[in-house]
């Protein structure tokens, strides 16, 4: 298997080498703060028929790469941002379900509730017609059944069953509020959550739109250009990655097990799909979604987001980086790729390119992580 996913590597790289709750909440609103700063920048960019933005003769060389990296700069962000909307989706799928599971608990426990306060009823009615209780405290036994249990004198008069009855009666009512407040918290929860989302989601359409924008201030060869460029470096951050010298890494190491050739062959068949914001396949991805849904596919379950992903197994040093192995870019560990040897990974770059091969040191590396 192994020397057949070598064939389909090489036979691929020709053509892809030239293409919870409130804690979510407040992360989100902290990337869309980084991102403002971000979007003030490529705001300031030459626009089309400005002296320094005209026809492409008259624009240096200087100048076009300040556009890229912009582009560039947007991109990284959107991806940022890209991984807070996909934690706060995650998120919100967990809390419905939790919502589900306690208002299902809660109509269940409801429902037997009220067939034991018929028992109560029979209990009240026959005390009062032997004279144990009067009426006042029979409809107290209906009523607050856990005040009349606490009374030793009242208590006394019951039957051991009788009380046994009563005080199945108080939890079941104790477990109900409990479940009503817990129920009440979750909703509260995912609607923040949803609300993060909402917020990460229109901020990522922002800096697409900006992103666009300087894409057509460049000619149609800058704009392929650009669009095939690699995230890159963050020349704004001090973060510069692991380093080491290629001639550390055994570019012909084989991938060290069944799981890890499958996750690569499940890569390999994805290359040419559109990277699509918060999207997991199977036709489109992002840089995490792409990950999890090729590891997916060779039996191993992995969270959704890039920096979750940066835990889910073993960090090994990236001299030691086998085919197979996620590698995770990036101070905030906001995008991820999958090494498939000779010095290459597979990804979902960024908005207009697709799934794509790139070289491994293409960006800086946070973590290599062997699942």
């Amino acid at each position: 298997m192994a020397h057949h996913s070598t064939k389909r590597l090489k036979r691929h790289r020709a053509s892809a080498l030239p293409a919870r709750g409130r804690t979510v909440a407040a992360a989100a609103l902290t990337a869309v703060a980084a991102a403002a700063g971000v979007v003030g920048t490529a705001a300031a960019a030459p626009a089309p028929g400005s002296p320094s933005g005209g026809p492409d003769g008259d624009r240096s060389t200087v100048q076009q790469q300040t556009v890229k990296g912009q582009i560039a700069a947007l991109y990284r962000q959107a991806d940022q941002l890209t991984q807070t909307y996909d934690a706060a989706q995650e998120q919100a799928g967990k809390l419905t379900l939790a919502v589900q599971r306690s208002q299902s608990a809660l109509q269940a426990i409801q429902a037997d509730y009220q067939r034991q306060r018929a028992t109560l009823g029979s209990i009240a009615a026959e005390q009062y017609r032997a004279g144990g209780v009067d009426e006042e405290l029979t409809l107290m036994l209906a009523d607050h059944p856990d005040s009349f249990l606490s009374n030793e004198a009242m208590a006394s008069r019951l039957s051991d069953e009788q009380r046994r009855k009563i005080a199945e009666v108080v939890e079941e009512r104790r477990q109900i509020v409990q479940l009503q407040h817990a129920a009440a918290d979750q909703l509260s929860a995912l609607d923040e959550t949803r609300d993060a989302a909402a917020q990460s989601r229109t901020q990522v359409t922002q800096q697409l739109h900006k992103a666009q924008a300087l894409l057509n201030t460049l000619s149609a060869p800058q704009r392929a250009a650009a669009v095939q460029a690699e995230l890159g470096t963050d020349p704004t951050s001090a973060f510069a990655g692991q380093q080491v010298a290629p001639t550390l890494i055994d570019h012909t190491a084989p991938a060290p097990s069944d799981r890890a050739r499958a996750a690569i062959e499940a890569a390999l068949a994805d290359l040419g799909k559109p990277y699509v914001f918060g999207a997991e396949g199977p036709d489109a991805f992002d840089c995490s979604g792409l990950i999890q849904q090729v590891w997916r596919q060779a039996g191993v379950e992995l969270p959704r987001t890039s920096s979750e992903q940066a835990q889910a197994g073993e960090q090994v040093p990236l001299s030691q980086i086998q085919p197979g192995d996620l590698v995770i870019y990036y101070a905030g560990r906001s995008h991820i790729g999958m090494y498939v040897g000779d010095g290459k990974i597979i990804h979902a770059p960024h908005p207009g390119a697709q799934v794509r091969m790139a070289p491994l040191m293409s960006m800086p590396v946070n973590t290599v992580v062997r699942v």
